[in-house]
């Protein structure tokens, strides 16, 4: 398990260009092919979300008012710290609420990978996890007693096979299996 700071994630442009994303972490490959990918996207303005057929798309407002989504034509409240599923197949439109907002999203690839985000709030036994990105600081301590303290924004990687505790915060951790 590792720390990545904010600061380490890679900029990257959307897929229609119209924004930058800050990748946590992936399974991207040689090619630049992934099958599962976690990001940050700050959404400053109302607009299109990106085309991805085929892609399964989980995001969560870390920071900000919410937005409302438009998908295929249905309405989807996007409020603070609550999650919200998609297709990437789906013709989506953003509406901020009330300012920019941040978004921190797992998508993955429909028919290999499954994923899963859960908002962690109240201090516990961490589920197992990938991936865990603190909204805010947190802080954290496995079983050997180790602690772990996060800034706004940082992850832990390669969580997988360690019990976590969070000690104080609110986090967010992602899970992703293959079919």
């Amino acid at each position: 398990m590792r720390v990545q700071r904010f600061s380490e994630h890679l900029a990257m442009p959307w897929a229609n260009g119209k924004g930058t994303s800050y990748e946590i972490a992936s399974d991207r490959d040689d090619e630049d092919r992934w099958s599962w990918r976690v990001a940050i996207a700050p959404v400053v303005v109302d607009g299109e979300f990106s085309s991805l057929p085929g892609v399964d798309r989980e995001l969560v407002v870390i920071e900000g008012n919410g937005m409302v989504l438009d998908v295929d034509g249905k309405s989807v409240e996007c409020i603070p710290s609550q999650v919200v599923r998609f297709s990437g197949d789906s013709t989506t439109f953003a509406r901020l609420v009330d300012g920019p907002v941040v978004d921190l999203g797992l998508m993955t690839t429909r028919g290999s990978i499954i994923g899963s985000m859960v908002v962690i709030a109240d201090a516990g036994d961490v589920a197992e996890s990938d991936v865990i990105m603190a909204v805010g600081e947190a802080a954290f301590e496995d079983k050997n007693g180790k602690h772990y303290i996060l800034g706004s924004k940082d992850a832990l990687l390669d969580v997988r096979g360690y019990q976590l505790v969070l000690l104080s915060g609110t986090a967010i951790a992602m899970q992703v299996k293959s079919l």
